[in-house]
């Protein structure tokens, strides 16, 4: 037996054979969703209202380079929201064309970048877990922990955006006003928020402490709360950290010695008739904390999904723009298998006035 396999199988007797099959099967999922997104690339679009001479400018610049474009007028008569490349279909509905495929594509950029980051820290984390790299792992699990609070956070917000999108009235022009009213505002935040100095003060990032506090509400789960802390203590150089490779601490019965011990490879206490793991907690934090976050961040990938192509299907937006993008589905009629891939056209809903989709329907997650 190699070095590796060793330290596998010690570790796998150290955490017990539930946590051990439930980390096999959230490593299925990540590999189904690597399978998924791997080859994937997209482009996204964010449309800036022109407004006064900015017009002038636009419209003389889309002359000399002879480009095509669909715009809408706002209601002021003094504000104009213009894309280029339009389809032919696009040209002849052309608020339409110039709202939706900018929404829809920066939907998939939003997806895509949760998926891929949600990928690289569960992989990190499960193979931190595996080599007993518990240090990095105390690392890897926080972040993913913080990704999947951001991750619901921002799901809800835009199944809700989608929610009243997709009710708005058949009006030419006020659907798509209504529908970018809605979602823009929203796909803003998540993609532009950040707690850097200087960043603008609508566009602050949520406190991350605050996304766990709402990770654990939502999911049921109170356990965040205390994994973050402990992995939040391992992952700086405080007492977390300090006893990331030790044992629970023995204490002698008159409580007058207490002792850990320290290795670098899961321990084992022996005595003349067995052998039995000595626990550790961050070891053990950093399973329970990545199953549960883990379960998570998949069961919001796949139903967000399901919201991002509901959105494309719906308004058609694909259909609208001579852009390729990824998840650029094109919607169909009758009985014939949905693009989306979950079912036949007529009962996916991908249709105005439909519910939309909810953006999460998570299960128990305790590890």
């Amino acid at each position: 037996m190699d070095k590796r396999s060793g330290i596998t199988e010690a570790v796998a007797k150290g955490l017990g054979e539930a946590r051990t099959q439930k980390l096999n099967a959230l490593a299925r999922h990540v590999q189904e969703l690597q399978i998924l997104t791997a080859e994937a690339g997209t482009v996204d679009l964010l449309s800036v209202p022109r407004t006064g001479r900015d017009i002038t400018r636009w419209k003389s610049l889309a002359a000399q380079g002879g480009e095509d474009w669909v715009y809408v007028t706002y209601a002021d008569k003094n504000t104009v929201l213009a894309l280029d490349e339009p389809s032919e279909i696009g040209m002849r509905n052309q608020a339409a064309a110039a709202i939706y495929p900018e929404l829809h594509t920066r939907m998939v950029s939003w997806w895509l970048v949760h998926a891929w980051r949600s990928i690289d820290l569960l992989e990190d984390t499960l193979d931190n877990i595996w080599r007993w790299r518990i240090s990095s792992g105390a690392v890897t699990a926080r972040a993913a922990v913080e990704e999947a609070g951001a991750l619901v956070d921002e799901a809800q917000k835009l199944a809700k955006a989608w929610s009243i999108g997709k009710a708005a009235p058949a009006e030419e022009l006020k659907r798509p006003k209504t529908v970018r009213d809605a979602l823009a505002p929203a796909l803003l935040h998540a993609s532009m928020g950040s707690r850097l100095t200087g960043s603008h003060a609508k566009l602050q990032a949520t406190n991350v402490l605050t996304l766990v506090k709402k990770l654990s509400k939502t999911s049921g789960n109170p356990r965040f709360i205390e994994w973050y802390d402990w992995l939040s203590d391992a992952a700086h150089p405080a007492f977390g950290a300090r006893i990331a490779y030790s044992s629970l601490p023995l204490v002698h019965d008159s409580g007058a010695v207490t002792v850990r011990y320290y290795a670098r490879a899961p321990l084992l206490l022996q005595s003349d008739t067995q052998q039995k793991t000595m626990e550790s907690t961050i070891a053990l934090t950093v399973a329970d904390s990545i199953i549960a976050a883990g379960q998570i961040i998949v069961d919001v990938l796949n139903h967000s999904l399901a919201l991002v192509d509901d959105v494309g299907l719906t308004t058609g937006a694909a259909t609208l723009t001579r852009r390729n993008y990824w998840r650029n589905l094109s919607p169909v009629r009758g009985s014939r298998a949905c693009p989306c891939g979950r079912g036949k056209w007529s009962q996916c809903g991908h249709r105005w006035g439909e519910p939309a989709p909810k953006a999460i329907s998570l299960e128990d997650t305790s590890a």
